[in-house]
């Protein structure tokens, strides 16, 4: 399976989802996953990039099978032009991921409409990821129309 995850462009560190996407690689090192890491710390255990262009962060969300992103409303709305459901994971203020909780209130909002998957934790991550071996389809979606 191809994972792709991405902290965003924030310049508060997100270590916390990077730390889970390296665990996820250590125990399934037969999935290729590559994650943006933005201001954190690299994995040691998956591929990384620091940061993408938009053509290759447009590439990335299409290529993937599953996309795991910090809960920036742009890259949510991204993945979803790319016909893809996203796993959404909000920033904490508490943690030092970013300057408030907006991120926790959108994932609620999006999660609730079915535009995306909340995680929240390590253990729910986990859940998602294996879900999308077995329900490939749950995690894509018919992009929205174009605008004007």
């Amino acid at each position: 399976m191809r994972v792709f995850v991405s902290v965003g462009t924030d310049r508060h560190p997100f270590d916390r989802l990077v730390g889970w996407a390296e665990a996820w690689a250590v125990k399934h090192p037969e999935d290729d996953v590559l994650v943006q890491n933005g201001y954190s710390d690299p994995p040691r255990a998956a591929r990384s990039v620091e940061l993408l262009t938009h053509d290759e962060m447009t590439r990335e969300l299409a290529a993937a099978d599953v996309l795991v992103l910090s809960a920036g409303p742009g890259a949510v709305m991204a993945a979803r032009r790319a016909g893809r459901r996203p796993i959404a994971v909000p920033r904490r203020a508490e943690l030092g991921e970013h300057v408030d909780d907006h991120q926790r209130a959108f994932v609620e909002h999006i999660d609730g409409r079915g535009m995306a998957w909340a995680a929240s934790n390590a253990e729910s991550l986990d859940r998602l990821l294996r879900r999308a071996r077995t329900e490939p389809g749950q995690f894509r979606c018919d992009p929205p129309p174009a605008g004007p």
